[in-house]
């Protein structure tokens, strides 16, 4: 597919877009948006803490410094209010 779907985090505003995109002619392996994007933070996050409370596993990412993500979902009650 020539343009698909592409999910990024911008760095700049701390939040994560969604849309199509394309190879960039300026570095090889990145990826840009061609057209309008949507910003699917609280939905993409939404997500991500359901599919890690149905693994019930640590996932665990490279970091650019060396160092490594660890992530994870804990499911709790809900705390009554006081």
């Amino acid at each position: 597919m020539s343009n698909p779907i592409t999910v990024g985090f911008s760095g700049l505003t701390k939040r994560i877009f969604a849309g199509r995109s394309k190879e960039s002619k300026l570095a090889p392996g990145v990826r840009q948006f061609t057209g309008e994007k949507f910003d699917v933070t609280d939905d993409a996050l939404f997500a991500v803490a359901h599919l890690m409370i149905a693994r019930d596993e640590v996932l665990i990412f490279p970091a650019r410094d060396g160092k490594e993500i660890h992530l994870r979902a804990d499911l709790k009650d809900k705390r009554e209010a006081s």
